[in-house]
């Protein structure tokens, strides 16, 4: 156990020292290396705080540390908000500046309100939970960091012109990343604030790092946004050390506590609501989606990293840790299952409309997060254990397709799907990993759809709710079939040409890919294993979570194995290209030179009369001029605002 007291500190500096080194740096090749080795140490560095924390006794790690490090969290707090409070000035955006004056009073305020400060207190603690969200920050994060070296090489040759540095870049990237790992494994809310405020500060960084008008405005949005849920987090904080003098996890969730302090309203309960909703702002759900919308415009790694590895699974890493310790509120708790449903399926309603891949990716995040909230909301077993499978797979199945479409971008020249007809022949590589991640959103045996059906199942007691779950479950499937068929829809040719790509992004599509077919074959053995022992641990309650599924998924691959062997040895080992008849669309395909000779002609075009070229035309359905996104976005915020004073006022009210 005396090895992890060091690693865990060594693994949040790293990435921080690393940024450092790396925007200090000049050669592009001395950095690229730094950052190769810096994603090695990190994915082993996590992997080995895991292994190291499970051998507590009671599986659960923690660091003690003196009272004086509390004042240290609050100067570090007081610090960061200082620094947005800075940025605030310089973009003169007066809300943001309201926002991180507030917050200083607020932390300046916590100075005033005398705990127990004579013992020790656990700083750093790592639990089950803590453990996902750190193999997913090191591993998937990891993954990222190598892509974009491939990436960010080729996108700063064509960078707009004000565009931020590859040394600011990098130094922004990897504190992103530590200040992650800091925020999962940290027990102490002034540190978890000052983490919290650190990704929110570099994710403005991060999206407006091309610079320009447009990016600049959705840096700041993000900034608005999230900073107003840095007020929520603050008051969370000080309302629990109003009945607690404490401003530890250990405190928020203690039951020995007082439940009446101001009046009729349990102060704990309302600091838990608040952080729940400071949580809703940092993973973009209703009303607060339009910040992650808006990051689309960064470059394709902080895409990734924001929506798959890292910010957005902040926030329901929060709700997540929150909700089982309140499950006796069952009106809270339930509010907080349906803010999340309503997310869901508005998000994948949205996701339906979209043409343009990057912002059905988002759509699908967001929709997906909502999830998560839902299910930790339901406060049952099946749903935690739900909600802590899609934060897994999720994490890599998204972070494969954010890179993918990235490089699709880089080479196409667009992002919309229409555009990415013929890719199959263009991209094959490519294609083939996309394809791999968009199958694990939605087909079995991958832990996607295993785990929206735990869901659902988990809501069968709620008619109401479960017609959410049921709903936005289809409207999944919709989209992302479309897009599948887009990206297949292509001519008959008999080779299909050798693709180019940087080594570094082949290497990193390849290892998330790898992970995602990983864990579509051991689904079940992962969920049975892993998140039903947890879910039961979580909930005292052993036995009451019968297996999700006995059916291993190794099955399902095995035969498809099997069935390709048998297809090799008994049909296409034998197959002669001579016995082949091209196909006939009122004239044969195209060849592979006609498409190379002219960046007209598509792969799956054909000849006429006269070997006249002839255009297909074929184009997915959007629900244009039925479902107006504008009007749909603005229905949804109202009743998530709505949803959000429900849930304050039986906070208030639950005291009564």
């Amino acid at each position: 156990m005396e090895w992890i007291n060091w690693l865990l500190p060594v693994l949040i500096a790293l990435p921080l020292v690393g940024g450092i080194m790396a925007g200090i740096i000049s050669s592009d090749r001395v950095r690229y290396t730094l950052v190769t080795v810096l994603a090695v140490l990190i994915a082993a560095g996590g992997i080995g705080v895991v292994y190291l924390s499970t051998q507590a006794g009671n599986g659960v790690w923690s660091m003690s540390v003196a009272p004086w490090m509390a004042h240290v969290g609050a100067v570090l707090e007081l610090a960061i908000i200082a620094v947005i409070l800075i940025v605030a000035l310089k973009i003169k955006n007066a809300w943001i500046a309201l926002f991180a004056i507030l917050q200083l009073l607020g932390v300046a305020g916590g100075f005033f309100i005398h705990g127990d400060h004579s013992s020790s207190f656990e700083l750093f603690k790592i639990d089950n939970l803590a453990r996902i969200m750190l193999l997913v920050s090191c591993c998937v994060g990891a993954a990222i960091l190598i892509f974009s070296i491939g990436y960010m090489d080729n996108h700063q040759k064509h960078a707009p012109e004000g565009a931020g540095s590859l040394q600011r870049f990098y130094f922004v990237f990897l504190s992103f990343l530590g200040l992650m790992i800091g925020l999962v494994v940290s027990n102490q809310l002034s540190f978890f604030s000052f983490f919290w405020e650190g990704t929110t500060l570099c994710s403005y960084a991060l999206i407006g790092q091309d610079g320009g008008e447009a990016r600049s405005k959705n840096a700041v949005r993000a900034l608005l946004i999230n900073s107003f849920g840095g007020v929520l987090l603050v008051l969370g904080v000080l309302a629990l050390k109003c009945q607690t003098g404490g401003e530890t996890f250990n405190e928020l969730f203690s039951k020995s506590v007082s439940n009446v302090l101001l009046g009729k309203v349990d102060l704990r309960l309302m600091a838990a609501v608040l952080l729940a909703i400071a949580a809703f702002t940092k993973s973009a759900l209703f009303p607060f989606q339009s910040w992650l919308l808006g990051a689309m415009v960064a470059p394709t790694p902080v895409s990734a990293m924001l929506h798959a590895a890292t910010m957005v699974k902040a926030g329901v890493y929060l709700v997540m840790r929150l909700t089982p310790n309140f499950q006796s509120d069952v009106r809270v708790t339930m509010v907080i299952a349906f803010a999340g449903a309503i997310t869901f399926l508005g998000g994948a309603l949205l996701a339906c409309t979209q043409s343009n891949g990057k912002r059905v990716l988002a759509y699908s995040t967001i929709s997906n997060l909502g999830l998560v909230v839902a299910c930790a909301g339901i406060n049952s077993p099946l749903a935690y254990a739900a909600g802590l499978a899609i934060i897994s797979f999720h994490a890599i199945s998204k972070g494969l397709l954010f890179l993918c479409v990235g490089r699709i971008e880089q080479k196409i020249g667009s992002r919309d799907i229409e555009d990415m007809d013929g890719l199959m022949f263009k991209m094959p590589f490519t294609s083939i990993m996309i394809l791999i991640g968009m199958m694990s959103m939605l087909l079995p045996p991958f832990g996607m759809l295993l785990s929206k059906w735990l869901a659902i199942e988990a809501t069968m007691r709620s008619p109401f709710l479960l017609v959410f779950m049921v709903l936005g479950s289809a409207l999944t499937v919709y989209f992302w079939c479309k897009w599948i068929g887009r990206i297949q829809h292509t001519g008959y040719h008999p080779v299909l040409p050798k693709e180019e790509l940087p080594s570094t992004m082949k290497i990193a599509l390849s290892l998330l890919a790898l992970m995602v077919l990983a864990t579509g074959v051991t689904t079940m053995l992962i969920l049975n294993k892993v998140f039903v022992p947890m879910a039961e641990n979580v909930y005292s309650s052993k036995g009451l979570l019968a297996e999700a599924a006995t059916f291993p998924a190794l099955i399902i691959f095995g035969s498809v194995a099997i069935a390709g062997i048998i297809h090799y040895f008994i049909c296409w080992h034998g197959f002669k290209r001579e016995w082949v008849r091209k196909p006939f669309l009122c004239g044969e395909n195209v060849s592979s030179e006609e498409v190379e000779a002219d960046s007209e002609v598509r792969s799956y075009d054909f000849h006429s009369v006269g070997g006249k070229i002839e255009h297909s035309h074929v184009t997915n359905y959007y629900f244009h001029g039925i479902i107006n996104e504008k009007l749909v976005t603005g229905c949804l915020n109202w009743s998530a605002w709505l949803i959000i004073l429900v849930l304050i006022g039986n906070t208030v009210m639950s005291g009564k």
